[in-house]
């Protein structure tokens, strides 16, 4: 994936050096209602079978998908990349995170790839990236957030926004309403007993080879499960 930074956010514009340089955002689809305010907002309906999942799928909904990679760092997970998509539409986010209490040789690799001074990298630590993915995120407006197995990824999101006392109605993962895919795969194919990888969904789909966990890589894979289900519904596993 090309990383050369690009920008079109919607509404006011965003000082691009403010993600360089290894933060990507290209948001040229803007919404087609805008974003309710907090206090209107409702979750929409919850998907419990493929029936609901296709209709969603070929509905005006909006579904942006999103992947969370981490790095272990005192027994926790800590969050290295975010990436997040909207479905069949163009819209895409990609954020790393630099951490300063990396082992050193990966702090350094990430100050070196990125031409970085520590000084210059602190200002891409989870603390600064949460509040621009919230805006990201209220941009875009989903009506659905989808991930494949997503128990690790919102609970490292609710920890770091705990730390950073965000507001209950800016934490996303929780106004919006959660598809978490590879669980209701399990639960419609094989009665909740099997559950299956990423990786593994995709090969039995033959869908295209690409190199998983990076969090851009499999929204992207996430996006053509997605697109399976939304056309050949009579192919289950």
């Amino acid at each position: 994936m090309v990383e050369t930074p690009q920008s079109a956010f919607i509404g006011t514009p965003v000082q691009i050096s403010s993600f360089l340089p290894f933060t990507q955002a290209i948001l040229t689809s803007p919404p087609a209602l805008p974003a309710p305010t907090p206090e209107l907002k409702r979750k929409a309906a919850p998907i419990q079978n493929f029936k609901q999942l296709r209709s969603v799928l070929n509905s005006s909904a909006r579904l942006l998908i999103m992947d969370l990679e981490f790095f272990q760092l005192n027994r926790q997970n800590q969050i290295s990349q975010l990436a997040g998509r909207l479905y069949d539409q163009p819209a895409s986010f990609n954020y790393y995170f630099y951490h300063d209490q990396q082992p050193n040789n990966r702090q350094l690799q990430f100050l070196r790839r990125y031409d970085l001074s520590p000084s210059q990298a602190g200002r891409f630590t989870a603390k600064h990236l949460l509040p621009r993915i919230v805006a990201v995120v209220d941009q875009l407006a989903p009506d659905y957030l989808v991930s494949w197995d997503n128990h690790l990824d919102f609970k490292a999101l609710q920890t770091l926004a705990d730390r950073q006392d965000l507001p209950d109605d800016q934490r996303f993962w929780k106004t919006t309403q959660l598809l978490d895919l590879e669980k209701l795969i399990a639960q419609q194919v094989w009665q909740g007993q099997k559950t299956l990888s990423l990786k593994k969904m995709c090969q039995l789909l033959n869908l295209p080879a690409i190199e998983f966990h990076k969090a851009h890589n499999d929204v992207r894979a996430i996006e053509w499960i997605l697109k399976f289900y939304s056309h050949d519904l009579g192919r289950e596993l």
